[in-house]
């Protein structure tokens, strides 16, 4: 490890202000941001992963508090703390190109927030960035966009932890807990938005979207539960990474359209023992991790597979990963089929005698979930078209709907936010969802008006 961590800082800070002053290609841009690339390189000889944040105006680095610093050095942090940033996460492999994308993310103009979607739409993925605490937190709600934030940084560290396994690296722990930490506090402060996020349909990569609603769902089954603080973080890691395996099974037969041939479910099989041995041999990883990959796709009857593993008694955390790894999958999108909707998937998990799922934890699942989710686009008696945006706690048939198209078709400027639940002078309920429907139907994305 070379240099002290206020070297690192004051690096950092020189690389963004030369960015300020001297165009990409300047000789001393390229310096600054070379110089502080290897520092990292070298720290990053020894973790996975370095941080550099400020709480207030001190310096933090991992987990040692430096004080204030210099005058300048309050003014860099002054300035990430104006455009949302608390901390910047750099991760083993970290290029120059990576911290120069950095530091131009950090000096653009007229862009005050948004760094970290930014950075993860121009591909960086060994520099993340965000809050020591997720916004809104101390009024004990994130919110919908900053669940979406964090939601999409989750996936797009998802995707770096699958290309590290998939180029023969171990995945980098130190990624995957920062994702299941950025979850827990949703979890724990706003469920709801979660749980609206987890339910879209259109995001662009199965692979990734998968292993972060995976997380989340069984993180909210556990949750609900009781299990809360360390355990709750082992269940969701065990979770993110429970279909690792699939990087070694070959993408025409992950994607093939249509039922696969023996042989080829043969090789798919495989993803179970293979998943397990490359968390084994992952340093720092949870000993839940491997357990989980392992057993994710054996039935309560010790059917499915990996056959022939002679007697033993599922893990919990694997009876919860089965049950929101299916339910998922059924729900999403594929090359090779539609999505279902959330009412045909609990009539198919739930048919009765079938071993696939612990029926207990299936029941409460269903409950947690709701019949008519948040963001769920619903259909009412009125043939009125809108999106559920809260579920009554005790009716899950009568939700609040934010009705967003009329009873003629027309598309309302000022969405109209009615209670299902209420009765009319008559003692009646005016309004009934009838049915949920498919958001491509009304071309709407849900989470711009929730």
């Amino acid at each position: 490890m070379t240099g002290t961590p206020l070297d690192l800082v004051r690096q950092l800070a020189a690389a963004v202000r030369s960015a300020d002053l001297y165009a990409p290609s300047h000789p001393l841009r390229r310096n600054a941001v070379t110089a502080f690339a290897t520092s990292c390189q070298a720290w990053l000889e020894h973790q996975t992963t370095l941080v550099i944040g400020c709480l207030g105006d001190d310096l933090v680095v991992d987990d040692r508090r430096l004080g204030k610093g210099s005058a300048s050095l309050i003014g860099f942090v002054r300035s990430l703390r104006d455009r949302d940033v608390e901390k910047v996460t750099v991760h083993r492999g970290v290029t120059p190109d990576d911290v120069q994308a950095l530091v131009a993310e950090l000096n653009r103009r007229g862009a005050a927030t948004g760094v970290d979607e930014r950075l993860a739409r121009l591909g960086v993925r060994r520099i993340t960035v965000g809050r020591l605490t997720p916004p809104d937190a101390e009024e004990g709600s994130a919110g919908i966009e900053a669940a979406r934030r964090i939601y999409g940084s989750a996936v797009s560290s998802a995707e770096t932890l699958w290309q590290q396994a998939q180029a023969g690296d171990a995945p980098d722990p130190g990624m995957a807990r920062d994702i299941i930490d950025s979850l827990a506090n949703i979890v724990n402060q706003d469920r709801t938005s979660l749980m609206a996020l987890t339910a879209l349909k259109k995001y662009d990569n199965y692979t990734f979207t998968h292993m972060v609603n995976v997380a989340a769902l069984s993180m909210a089954q556990a949750r609900a539960l009781g299990i809360d603080g360390p355990l709750l973080r082992e269940f969701g890691f065990a979770a993110l990474m429970h279909d690792i395996g699939k990087v070694q099974t070959p993408l025409e037969i992950l994607n093939k359209p249509g039922a696969l041939e023996r042989d080829e479910f043969m090789v798919m099989k495989r993803h179970v023992v293979d998943g397990a041995h490359i968390l084994r041999r992952t340093p720092e990883m949870p000993a839940l991790a491997p357990i989980v990959a392992f057993e994710h796709h054996l039935k309560q009857d010790l059917s499915g597979y990996p056959e022939n593993i002679g007697h033993r008694d599922l893990n919990l955390c694997t009876m919860i990963v089965s049950i929101a790894d299916v339910f998922d999958a059924l729900r999403s999108n594929r090359p090779y089929r539609e999505g279902l909707a959330s009412a045909r998937i609990k009539t198919i998990m739930g048919k009765q005698g079938d071993p696939a799922f612990n029926q207990i934890l299936l029941r409460r699942f269903v409950t947690l979930v709701g019949l008519f989710p948040v963001g769920t686009f619903v259909s009412l008696n009125t043939n009125e078209v809108g999106v559920v945006s809260a579920e009554h706690p005790e009716d899950p048939f009568r939700p609040q709907v934010k009705i967003l198209i009329d009873a003629r078709g027309e598309r309302l400027e000022t969405p109209l936010l009615v209670n299902t639940w209420e009765r009319d002078v008559r003692g009646e309920h005016p309004r009934a969802v009838v049915e949920a429907i498919d958001p491509d139907s009304v071309e709407i994305d849900p989470l711009t008006v929730l």
